[in-house]
């Protein structure tokens, strides 16, 4: 430390240096903060694990979703299910990680800062303490410092003033134009200068030998409120230390039992996969080793009819068409009302069109109907038109009955969903008018409201 030319006070960045101690007093403040900051690391810590955890629990929810309708099977799908399976146990323990580290960690940190920082009106207590013993400390020797600093001021003016007038007292001898009294005024003052910077020597020497004799006690007294300061940090690391040695203990997965017990899981499962048992399993729900109804040989019985769809039908196929037995034939019921009740409603199959399955006969299947009985149907109609759209309303049946001209009256048995746009939708127990006799594939035609279409005959019954 020194003064310049000024005056003023050159200090370097030392403790010792007056108020340089409030580095020191600051630093218990900053550590109330850092507990502050060190619960805000550990709140956002605790957001972010509940967010991995939320977003691993509706990520397995979307594969879960995926397996539960996708194509695979088997062993394999057990190995897509494992996966999912640890994620799920995953997410459970970083949800108790974060909140071990909220209970655990985050509460004893509030509650130690609540302990040790004592809340005032402008300072915490502590702080306070720190600051107003150090000044204490450091006044008396304060006080010596600015003397010191005074009395060398004093001192170098004296000397600048000394000599600059030892200088004019030169000139003056070697100068013919200045009297022998203006020399004597001179030499006088160079005098008195010269005195002056004896005096202010004294007084700077003496101020100085005083702030050094006072050093000893000034270290001392600082040195002993420094180590309050010290002692009061070190239990804040100490704490600190032991927080995050418990944080540790909260983060750190690989000693927890569920945790490895949850990839030994996962190991297992993916070591069950077994391509021979997956394949074995496929072929026999659907491939070669799937059971069969070949086709035989069947004599023609009336008691058998085959019902299919208005194109090639491939009746000797699974899929192809429905064997309805036990249907009567009469004169009254041609239409063929299943015998008593039906033992099953007609399969989905029958429900599910085939494209392109209407034939010209059986679109046409009613052009035949004769001509007498269409002119009395259009003289009955109420603008003289065919009712029933365009072409003769229906053919004679097999035993060369000639239905009413207004058709049949029929009831349906089961709900038909169309399939085409040409077809009749209705539900069962819905009552409608049958317009056409059946085709050779079993087919009618009928008139519900508004709608005219095609529908399978043995969904319906004649009333």
């Amino acid at each position: 430390m020194s003064v310049n030319d000024d005056g003023q006070l050159s200090s370097s960045d030392s403790f010792w240096e007056v108020g340089r101690y409030m580095r020191t007093v600051k630093r218990c403040d900053n550590g109330y903060q850092l507990c502050n900051h060190l619960r805000k690391l550990i709140e956002e810590r605790n957001e972010i694990e509940k967010k991995y955890a939320a977003m691993l629990t509706e990520w397995t929810k979307k594969w879960n979703n995926f397996l539960d309708k996708g194509p695979e099977y088997g062993t394999t799908l057990g190995a897509w299910k494992g996966v999912l399976t640890e994620a799920d146990g995953v997410a459970e323990l970083h949800n108790a990680m974060a909140e071990k580290m909220m209970d655990d960690v985050h509460t004893k940190i509030k509650f130690w800062q609540k302990e040790n920082y004592h809340k005032s009106m402008m300072h915490f207590k502590e702080t306070k303490e720190f600051e107003d013993n150090f000044r204490k400390a450091q006044k008396p020797w304060a006080k010596r410092l600015a003397k010191v600093v005074a009395t060398k001021k004093d001192y170098h003016v004296a000397c600048k003033t000394e000599k600059s007038t030892a200088n004019q007292e030169n000139n003056s001898r070697a100068d013919s134009s200045v009297s022998q009294e203006q020399l004597k005024k001179l030499q006088d003052k160079l005098k008195k200068c010269q005195q002056e910077v004896e005096n202010t020597r004294e007084k700077y020497t003496a101020a100085l030998n005083d702030l050094n004799s006072y050093n000893a006690k000034y270290i001392e007294d600082m040195t002993e409120v420094y180590k309050r300061s010290q002692d009061f940090e070190q239990k804040r690391i100490d704490f600190f230390k032991k927080i995050f040695f418990q944080l540790h203990a909260c983060l750190d997965l690989s000693v927890e039992s569920r945790f490895s017990q949850i990839y030994t899981n996962l190991h297992s499962t993916i070591g069950n996969v077994d391509p021979n048992k997956d394949l074995k399993w496929w072929s026999s729900t659907h491939g070669v080793d799937m059971g069969m109804n070949w086709p035989a040989f069947e004599e023609y019985s009336p008691e058998l009819q085959s019902i299919s769809k208005r194109a090639k039908s491939n009746l000797g196929s699974a899929d192809g068409g429905i064997m309805i037995t036990s249907i009567k034939h009469s004169r009254e019921d041609s239409y063929g009302s299943y015998s008593e009740q039906p033992s099953a409603p007609p399969p989905q199959q029958q429900q599910q069109q085939p494209q392109n399955y209407k034939t010209q006969s059986s679109t046409n299947s009613y052009a035949s109907a004769p001509r007498n009985d269409m002119d009395r149907a259009r003289s009955e109609s109420p603008d003289g038109e065919n009712p029933f759209g365009d072409g003769d309303m229906y053919d004679e049946n097999e035993e060369g009955e000639e239905p009413p001209s207004a058709g049949w009256m029929v009831r349906a048995l089961y709900d038909y969903v169309r399939a085409e746009d040409d077809e009749l939708e209705f539900k069962a127990g819905d009552v409608f008018l049958q317009v056409a006799l059946e085709d050779e594939m079993g087919w009618c035609r009928g008139k519900k409201g508004e709608d005219i279409g095609f529908y399978p005959k043995n969904y319906v019954e004649r009333i």
